[in-house]
């Protein structure tokens, strides 16, 4: 029972159930009529790839970790590397293999997932900026994966989960950022190189407030196209937008350890809630 629990721990369960949701909620804004078989295996594999993406993080980040986040499992000890690595490559087919059933083009598009991911924890992450445009941009493809499982044409088409996309990616880039602040001290202890080294923590912490403010601003497009109905404009300008705003300017200025902490957290979180802003549009 506690190796399963450390499993969980080890793939971050609940990124992935947030992944599968993503998917979703692309599919839901895709739709005229519901459809379900597709979008669900669809949902599962982005599960499956996801866990994997995150096991080989874990493993290429053991030394960092050490530093950064030392209750993680592998860092502890709990769970072999032997074993991570042999999960990895089940999750990973298991994966690739529903998303084939799906389509060929949902195949393809996990596929490059995949890969992007091993690229990533192989050499993207320790390349400024590049590391970062790379998990946004994933982050945004779970919405679109979610498209393709219903109807690969209407997947591109704005009002749809292109929208969700966008918003997904500029959220993921402004966390990235606050994440490398966190984890600065690790990351320079192991050589990574990322963007407040090399431009500092106030810089870095006034590049996510710019763009969290244009991510306000594409988010209230859906309010005024009257694309989306009141239940999003209540949960993104009001409990998300406003909020983060206003934190985010207070961070810029207060950029301690618990606060950098917090704001990582709180962005997690509005994250879920821009989901589900999403799911009731």
């Amino acid at each position: 029972m506690l190796k399963f629990i450390e499993t969980l721990r080890l793939i971050r369960v609940v990124n992935c159930l947030l992944t599968m949701v993503g998917v979703g909620v692309g599919a839901r804004l895709t739709w005229f009529t519901p459809e379900y078989y597709a979008p669900i295996m669809a949902a599962w594999a982005a599960f499956f790839v996801c866990a994997a993406g995150n096991v080989v993080n874990d493993l290429m980040d053991i030394e960092i970790d050490r530093i950064n986040n030392p209750g993680r499992v592998l860092v502890k000890g709990t769970l072999t590397p032997r074993y991570a690595r042999a999960l990895a490559i089940v999750l990973n087919v298991v994966g690739l293999a529903l998303a084939f059933m799906v389509s060929l083009e949902v195949g393809a598009v996990a596929l490059l997932v995949s890969l992007l991911l091993l690229f990533y924890n192989l050499r993207a992450k320790k390349i400024p900026v590049i590391g970062n445009l790379i998990i946004a941009l994933l982050a945004g493809m779970t919405f679109i994966t979610g498209g393709m499982a219903v109807n690969l044409d209407l997947a591109f088409v704005i009002p749809g989960p292109l929208v969700a996309a966008i918003f997904a990616f500029l959220f993921h880039l402004v966390r990235e950022i606050i994440k490398d602040i966190q984890d600065i001290d690790g990351d320079r202890q192991a050589g990574v190189t990322t963007v407040p080294q090399l431009i500092g923590v106030q810089r870095s912490l006034l590049l996510s407030l710019i763009i969290f403010f244009l991510l306000v601003l594409f988010t209230l497009l859906p309010i005024f196209m009257g694309w989306f109905g009141p239940v999003y404009k209540i949960i993104t300008v009001y409990i998300i937008d406003l909020p983060l705003l206003a934190f985010l300017i207070f961070l810029w200025g207060n950029p301690s350890s618990g606060m950098l902490r917090f704001g990582s957290m709180w962005l997690k979180v509005g994250m879920a809630l821009g989901v589900v802003a999403l799911a009731l549009a």
